[in-house]
């Protein structure tokens, strides 16, 4: 049989056929979206910060962690000072709820609310928040990231003095009370909590002793006849409880 003569129908389960050999440890790869993309530069650009300090969390160093060139990098974000900003944005999305969110029966109610969300929230957003927030504040005069945080903060305190001005109306919250000075308590006790996580001094939050300073600032502000008591009932309530009991008669 000469080298060109076909192989023999018989003897073709005898023949090994050449396989493709896939290399192994490589994953395909997965297109996502630009803003898929962001999302991801964005999440670690706010782990470094909270690691490394702004200074610390370069460029040459987020691209590196988001496994991308700078050249990569800057295809998302035109400078570092925009990549800083998206973040503080990326955060304040989910920073927001304890103000947005909080419902009760009237307005001196629905800010204890808030204030008491504060206190749940600020427990579990110490790295992905507080302490990278808190290292933009610090270097906010440095990155002309300075008038962003006014901003968002003057947007909240007007927020908060609309929710003031709201209880003044259903007679809730004293009229001679200026509504400024309400909204700044707030801003004030969810800073307080913050300062307190960042010096570890968790208890100031766990044990209750911010919540009990914020309902006594509150009830400074609140007409008296709505008023809560220690166990969380009105005075109303309170006297009308203890004029029905057998004791009082």
């Amino acid at each position: 049989m000469t080298g060109r003569d076909p192989i023999p129908r018989r003897l073709w389960h005898n023949v090994v056929m050449p396989q493709t050999v896939r290399p192994r440890g490589k994953k395909k790869r997965v297109l996502k979206t630009k803003a898929e993309r962001q999302r991801e530069i964005l999440d670690v650009t706010i782990r470094l910060l909270a690691k490394y300090g702004v200074h610390g969390a370069t460029i040459s160093r987020i691209s590196a962690a988001a496994g991308m060139s700078r050249g990569a990098l800057y295809y998302h974000f035109r400078n570092r000072e925009a990549l800083l900003a998206a973040a503080m944005e990326a955060m304040d999305e989910t920073a927001t709820a304890w103000i947005e969110k909080p419902s009760g029966k009237d307005a001196p109610a629905r800010l204890l609310a808030m204030g008491e969300a504060h206190s749940v929230w600020t427990l579990s957003a110490y790295n992905s928040f507080i302490r990278p927030f808190y290292q933009l504040i610090a270097s906010s005069r440095e990155t002309s990231l300075e008038s962003l945080i006014s901003t968002k903060t003057h947007f909240y305190f007007q927020y908060l003095v609309g929710c003031a001005e709201e209880g003044k109306r259903e007679g809730t919250i004293r009229s001679d009370v200026d509504s400024r000075e309400v909204a700044w308590s707030l801003l004030l006790h969810a800073w307080g909590e913050d300062i307190a996580r960042l010096q570890g001094i968790d208890e100031y939050i766990t044990e209750g002793m911010s919540r009990n300073i914020l309902r006594r600032l509150l009830a400074s502000y609140t007409v008296p006849s709505s008023c809560e008591t220690e166990d969380g009932s009105s005075r109303e309530e309170t006297q009308h409880s203890s004029e029905e009991s057998p004791g009082s008669q």
